[in-house]
């Protein structure tokens, strides 16, 4: 997850599907306790063809751990 931030925003789609993250949102609490720095913004993005978009959180690293 922490090379994906690097080179930009990660969607939690993107960490399932893509860095086969089971549970995204619990790994980005597990980093940002670890002193990592990610904000989460709010975009709506379609999640399979044909279906209507619906919220998702976009991580953004904003601070590496110390």
């Amino acid at each position: 997850m922490v090379a994906a931030l690097r080179t930009g925003p990660v969607s939690t789609i993107t960490a399932a599907k893509d860095l086969d993250i089971v549970h995204p949102p619990s790994t980005v609490r597990r980093l940002r306790r670890d002193g990592w720095g990610i904000v989460t913004e709010w975009t709506y993005i379609p999640t399979e063809p044909g279906r209507k978009p619906h919220r998702v959180g976009l991580y953004v690293l904003v601070a590496e751990a110390a």
